[in-house]
């Protein structure tokens, strides 16, 4: 196997070695060594987790703890429209191994809670014969997980470096703003949303990324994204959506360091109601700020290394330049290329 199909397959969990932080009763000594371990692992290797991980939080602790948190006002650009420029975090935790709440499942998988939330449950509200649909895609996996059947279906599309919305949210980014636009870089891709007031492209044109478009409202940077081809994941579980479906995101600053991120998931073709996800996205270089694809080591224990100059940054980190040799490997273990999900008529 090569080193590129291996670089493509860690993609669908973190990119960061991350050793998870000593429990509430560590003491010193285990603090240290833990801060030794992360600093030594520069962010360059796979991520993996101990089963006696603590379940990571998620969207139902983020809500409790935002109803507490009191009205903020974003400092302005020149063109007086809130300023969320700086880098911003992903979500602490396994990265999006599976957007629904679950226990520890293997070394990349740690247990978290789930992203989702609305409805109260954190499933995502799937029809009946779309949930079918979603757990026979997650029974073809054959990464070792419960449940499947020994049959390779589908690989995860991010396998092939295929970004798309709204993952690509969903980890680290650098906000810029100029008047009429915010750019979204990441460490693989980039968005580039007008906020001028122009419509939305010709809903016919299908794309991995769809079509952004971007209006304010008071401290709310609200996004609306139409136009996708349905051909990704929301993660590397197989929760999917179609060429039907409607993103809406809202950006907001709670506080100098921290984003309200929630996103709002519309599609009757193949969910019972809309749906969303929401967690908070911490400023690069403050504690528990996570990385372009979760948390770094040092993020996840709540240490700075106040002697990096780079803290702030966000580097980019190549995927792979081609896809075809993971085409051929993946063809030849078994697995199909997902073209996305047809709804029944």
């Amino acid at each position: 196997m090569s080193y590129r199909f291996f670089a493509a397959i860690t993609a669908l969990t973190a990119v960061l070695f991350i050793p998870v932080p000593p429990g509430p009763g560590a003491g010193p000594a285990s603090l240290t060594r833990f801060v030794a371990v992360a600093e030594a692992a520069g962010g360059g290797a796979q991520a993996f987790y101990p089963p006696d991980t603590r379940k990571f939080p998620q969207a139902k602790t983020w809500v409790a703890a935002k109803a507490k948190l009191p009205p903020y006002r974003a400092p302005r650009t020149p063109d007086g429209v809130p300023d969320l420029q700086g880098t911003w975090g992903g979500p602490v935790g396994g990265g999006n191994d599976d957007i629904e709440e679950h226990e520890y499942v293997d070394v990349t998988t740690p247990p978290q809670e789930s992203y989702v939330s609305d409805p109260p449950d954190g499933k995502v509200p799937y029809t009946s014969w779309a949930l079918v649909k979603r757990n026979e895609i997650r029974a073809g996996l054959s990464r070792g997980w419960p449940g499947e059947t020994g049959e390779r279906l589908y690989s995860d599309p991010a396998a092939f470096c295929l970004n798309g919305m709204p993952r690509s949210s969903f980890g680290g980014q650098e906000i810029v703003q100029k008047p009429g636009y915010v750019m979204m870089l990441t460490a693989n891709t980039y968005r580039v949303i007008p906020t001028d007031g122009r419509p939305p492209i010709g809903r016919d044109a299908k794309f991995f990324f769809g079509n952004s478009r971007g209006h304010w409202e008071g401290e709310t940077l609200v996004v609306e994204v139409t136009s996708l081809n349905g051909e990704t994941w929301f993660d590397s579980a197989g929760n999917y959506y179609s060429e039907n479906t409607r993103l809406v995101e809202r950006w907001r600053l709670v506080d100098a360091n921290t984003i309200d991120y929630e996103i709002t998931i519309e599609d009757p073709t193949i969910y019972t109601r809309p749906w969303k996800m929401n967690y908070p996205k911490r400023r690069a270089g403050t504690p528990v700020a996570g990385g372009a694809g979760g948390a770094t080591a040092a993020a996840a224990a709540a240490v700075v290394n106040r002697n990096d100059p780079y803290a702030k940054e966000l580097w980019e980190q190549t995927c792979t330049e081609g896809n075809l040799e993971n085409v051929v490997i993946l063809k030849q273990l078994g697995f199909k290329w997902f073209n996305g999900v047809t709804p029944p008529k």
